[in-house]
């Protein structure tokens, strides 16, 4: 029986992980000056952490944590490489990017530079997760990545399906200046226009917001409902976010087995 390539995510990660090894390193000898080439650099590489190396971390944290810290560390370098990548895309339309950030002028940016945006905050969010706090000095670019999607969101709102709004949610889970209130009228606010924008087709936001609100809330319930739903979905209904759906769905089916380790009762 053949076997798709979106397939492969789910049952063989082994190979997926050895095509993609191989194929960021040979886009990341030809291709230094291509910008197209260096956006897909940067997808791949983000995506390919966050999908496959994370969340190898993820499973294998409470039963070989030395084996897990390296997949983090992989993963950590891949994220640092875009964030630097990305950085180096932007400064070179806007040469005082790097003061932007931080905060010291402003720049009139158009809907076209909001994938690259989105990709630099992306990666430095994964920079953070991954480092799970051995590198402290990366804490400081959470404001920046808030920074980041509101130019985007500004910029072009529809952006990919709700893509904008789903890194949102994320960010807003970890602002300390909000309290656990604050944090949950947030999350809910771009949860509810991920959910539209991407006429529920996208998992991932199911996802996410079941491990940001229910699991530290111990929301058993909720928890389990929200994740049943994706697993019960069939993703053949739309190819747009097939991909990212189907690895949704591989975390909520994990989430899921473990979940009497997460609640108390």
């Amino acid at each position: 029986m053949s076997c798709s390539p979106t397939s492969l995510i789910l049952n063989q990660t082994k190979l997926v992980s050895y095509y993609l090894d191989n194929k960021i390193e040979k886009m990341d000898e030809s291709g230094k000056n291509d910008l197209i080439n260096q956006r897909e650099v940067i997808q791949i590489k983000v995506e390919y952490a966050y999908g496959i190396i994370m969340e190898k971390g993820d499973r294998l944290i409470d039963e070989d944590y030395k084996q897990s810290m390296l997949f983090y560390k992989k993963a950590n370098k891949l994220f640092l490489d875009s964030k630097k990548l990305s950085i180096r895309i932007l400064s070179h339309r806007y040469p005082n990017f790097a003061k932007w950030m931080k905060n010291d002028l402003d720049i009139n940016f158009n809907k076209e530079d909001v994938v690259d945006l989105y990709w630099l905050a992306a990666s430095m969010a994964g920079s953070i997760k991954s480092s799970r706090g051995s590198n402290p000095h990366e804490i400081i670019n959470i404001p920046i990545i808030k920074k980041l999607l509101e130019t985007a969101i500004d910029l072009d709102p529809t952006w990919g399906d709700g893509a904008l709004y789903s890194a949102m949610m994320s960010y807003s889970a970890i602002r300390p200046d909000l309290n656990k209130e604050a944090v949950r009228d947030t999350v809910d606010f771009y949860f509810k226009k991920a959910l539209d924008l991407s006429g529920g087709t996208d998992l991932s936001v199911f996802v996410a917001y079941a491990e940001l609100i229910h699991k530290p809330r111990q929301e058993k319930n909720d928890f389990e409902k929200k994740l049943l739903h994706v697993t019960n979905l069939n993703v053949k209904q739309n190819n747009k976010h097939k991909l990212n759906n189907l690895i949704a769905i591989k975390r909520a089916k994990w989430l899921l087995s473990k979940k009497e380790d997460y609640f108390l009762e």
